[in-house]
């Protein structure tokens, strides 16, 4: 090979693996950063770089410590292992030059359009996967739970874990799934259950403690946990609507309504809940693969009633046949005092 070229060659590499040199903390930046808090640090699928508060800190050490740790259980990832300590310290720089400039998102028009209120309604309902609270139900509701423990107390100034000083278990149902459909119905499904935990009337969801005041921002610490602040007209009790182990499969969405897919053992399950006649009133359409006969164990109280559309009721279960059990409806309406 020509000694020229040679030369050429290995001047080009190493412009190569100079390009991201400490001066050039906004070149480090829009390499690794830019894709998930936007060009200019306002966020995308990240958060916002450019706002006066920084939730891990703001000054350069934590900054650093951030990039090189990440953040545990978040999308924020390590990058010790990818960037020198060079281009760590400058990017750390780059970003703190962002902070304070309060640039406003790409996904927002001047106003965030955040509500610690959200709500639902019959033509458009709204979905949410959160935590929701248990509602006081009896812990043979969630037989296929367990038990949430402390952690280690995680500092973002130094990246790094308490081993004394710990942070409690996040308290609710991690696996649930909240749906409104404005005043006249909203519900609690659990996605490890499989089952219709509780459903209620009025307004929806308090997420104050989980997004913030106003129009955002500002959260309670370790408060994941929505607040249902409408009348409750149903609550389960005793056993889940089909024995066994059940599995979550997800859900979609028929005409904006979603319809939850689960299994189990063999028997296939999808549920469609909707709001019935009256406030607070929920029709629950199952569908199965069912090859025989069906019996459903009903929960019971005085502060509710549940009729089917198919099979008869006795001593507090639904008898259905093979016929029968492939598609039924059971409706839940509350008394008028919980509506």
């Amino acid at each position: 090979m020509d000694r020229s070229l040679s030369k050429f060659l290995l001047t080009c590499a190493c412009l190569s693996i100079t390009a991201l040199s400490p001066a050039n903390g906004d070149k480090v930046y829009a390499t690794y950063c830019a894709s998930c808090h936007g060009a200019e640090g306002a966020g995308l699928l990240g958060p916002n770089l450019t706002d006066a508060e920084i939730l891990h800190g703001s000054t350069l050490p934590e900054i650093k410590a951030v990039i090189e740790n990440g953040v545990p259980s978040k999308a924020m990832p390590a990058w010790s292992g990818i960037l020198s300590p060079e281009d760590i310290q400058a990017v750390a720089q780059h970003v703190q030059s962002l902070m304070g400039r309060n640039l406003i998102g790409p996904n927002q028009e001047g106003k965030s359009t955040v509500t610690p209120f959200p709500q639902g309604s019959l033509g458009q309902p709204i979905l949410l996967r959160t935590f929701m609270p248990t509602l006081s139900l009896a812990d043979d509701i969630f037989p296929n739970h367990d038990q949430g423990e402390a952690t280690p107390k995680y500092s973002p100034r130094d990246g790094t874990f308490d081993p004394v000083e710990t942070d409690p278990a996040v308290p609710g149902i991690p696996g649930a799934i909240a749906v409104s459909f404005g005043d006249s119905l909203s519900y609690c499904f659990d996605s490890t259950e499989c089952r219709l935990l509780y459903t209620w009337s009025g307004p929806f969801l308090d997420m104050t403690n989980y997004w913030g005041a106003g129009e955002g921002g500002r959260r309670k610490r370790f408060a994941y946990q929505a607040e249902v602040i409408g009348t409750l007209a149903f609550a389960a009790n005793g056993p889940a609507p089909f024995e066994g182990k059940p599995r979550f499969h997800g859900y979609q969405k028929v005409y904006g309504v979603p319809q939850f897919e689960y299994s189990v053992g063999e028997l296939k399950v999808s549920l469609i809940i909707e709001p019935g006649a009256t406030a607070g009133e929920a029709k629950c359409t199952y569908r199965t693969n069912a090859k025989g006969a069906l019996t459903v164990p009903l929960p019971t109280g005085s502060d509710f009633t549940i009729s089917s559309n198919l099979g008869k009721t006795s001593k507090g279960s639904l008898h259905l046949d093979a016929d029968q059990a492939k598609a039924f409806t059971l409706t839940i309406t509350p008394s008028s005092d919980n509506r």
